[in-house]
């Protein structure tokens, strides 16, 4: 490849000469008595663009960069706090804002796929979960109620 100054490529893939100001081919360029390589200096600055960072990073999953599989609900019949074959994970306070920190802080349950559409579909089911799971955050961070409505934004008891 060659790295001379001077030379240039059109639009119409000719090259051109910025020294004697003509259109040149790749053979007259090499015997030229003008040839001047690039430093290093103008060469770095490839390197400095390509060491840029993205302006786009991509997410690291649903709920950014937090993946729990220990859920703090309590035990019950309507759901498992494990994981278990077949069932899909739950999160109890759903929506873009809140899926992050319910999976941060284990507010969670496995429901199978019957389950989980019939809980979506019951909101007084939902309701009493939403319950449950902030006495169990209560209990299991020591947090205050004013404490709870800063980090979820409302109070459900």
């Amino acid at each position: 490849m060659n790295n001379c100054i001077n030379l240039k490529q059109k639009m119409n893939r000719t090259l051109y000469c910025k020294k004697i100001n003509k259109q040149i081919t790749f053979k007259d360029c090499s015997n030229c008595p003008y040839k001047e390589y690039k430093s290093s200096a103008v060469s770095g600055l490839s390197n400095k663009k390509a060491d840029k960072k993205y302006k786009y990073r991509p997410k690291k999953g649903k709920c950014n960069n937090y993946y729990n599989d220990v859920s703090i609900m309590p035990p019950s019949t309507l759901y498992h706090t494990k994981k278990t074959k077949e069932c899909q994970k739950h999160h109890v306070f759903g929506g873009v804002a809140n899926r992050p920190k319910s999976e941060k802080y284990g507010l969670f349950v496995w429901l199978t796929v019957e389950q989980h559409n019939y809980l979506h579909n019951h909101p007084k089911e939902m309701l009493s979960i939403k319950k449950e799971a902030q006495k169990s955050f209560m209990k299991h961070y020591s947090k205050s109620i004013e404490e709870f409505i800063e980090i979820f934004g409302k109070f459900w008891l």
